[in-house]
């Protein structure tokens, strides 16, 4: 039986907030010690992501990301329900919520754990730090043209891109941006990633992936700016010259998984129809 849980709710979501409260009063029922709290509050994460056996995240998959780097750092176990569109990240809808309370309750899940990135922005005589799940993007801003991207992985140059964008992507990004953007699917637990073209320009787009030990420096070799993209949500500006520098972190996102340790597979076929 589980002692603590955190539960953390999409805050524009109404139904993601009444499924938040209806599951803290059954495992409160159980003599369980529940926290609820807004899943997109910074100033909460750390306070109620450490010290517990298991996060519940309800929302879309940006919810999920969202907390499952804020506990990466404590090693506490997330959950998914999935109240947006469809995802790879959510174990649960809030139907199988409801069926599968007693087994939460009782901790008969596994432990999925899966490759976050370290980025380093090097710019305007500063250093920024950030950590991805998905994918680390250098991208074209406002202006409808096409941006130049060095690469470099390790000490080696690679290819310079001209596209909309590069993404440096994870397995668990394989899923999103990236395969938007044409490349391949990671199964989830690989410690390899991958480069991936936006949009390439008159050269072929394909994705190339690099082992997990490789350290790739991205950089803007073009007379205009373009954004640094970290998941999808946090963005800088890049000026012409400045370095994004992606290593694999020693952190893991650990997501809790109830189902058979194969859904992958079944979830890829199901969803890619």
């Amino acid at each position: 039986m589980l002692s603590t849980v955190t539960i953390l709710y999409h805050p524009l979501r109404p139904r993601a907030r009444e499924e938040a409260a209806w599951l803290g009063d059954v495992l409160a029922r159980k003599h369980i010690d529940v926290t609820l709290g807004d899943g997109w509050d910074e100033n909460i994460l750390p306070d109620v992501c450490c010290d517990r056996d298991l996060i519940i995240a309800l929302g879309g998959d940006g919810t999920i990301i969202r907390v499952a780097r804020a506990a990466a750092p404590f090693g506490v176990p997330v959950l998914g329900v999935n109240l947006g569109r469809v995802g790879f990240l959510a174990e649960l809808t809030p139907d199988t919520l409801h069926q599968q309370s007693d087994e939460i309750a009782l901790g008969k899940f596994w432990i999925e754990r899966r490759i976050m990135l370290d980025v380093e922005y090097h710019g305007s005589g500063a250093l920024h730090r950030g950590t991805a799940l998905n994918e680390v993007a250098v991208a074209r801003g406002a202006a409808p043209r096409a941006i130049h991207v060095r690469t470099v992985l390790d000490e080696d140059p690679f290819m310079t891109f001209t596209a909309d964008g590069v993404l440096v992507a994870t397995a668990t990004g394989s899923t999103a941006y990236s395969l938007a953007a044409g490349g391949p699917i990671l199964y989830p637990e690989s410690e390899d990633f991958m480069l991936t073209p936006v949009a390439p320009h008159l050269h072929i787009g394909r994705s190339v992936i690099v082992p997990g030990e490789t350290v790739v420096t991205l950089c803007l070799a073009t007379d205009r700016p373009a954004v640094l993209s970290i998941d999808g949500g946090e963005e800088m500006a890049l000026q012409p010259e400045d370095i994004v520098t992606v290593r694999k972190s020693a952190l893991r996102a650990s997501l809790a998984r109830l189902g058979p340790r194969k859904y992958f597979y079944t979830a890829l076929a199901d969803r890619l129809k």
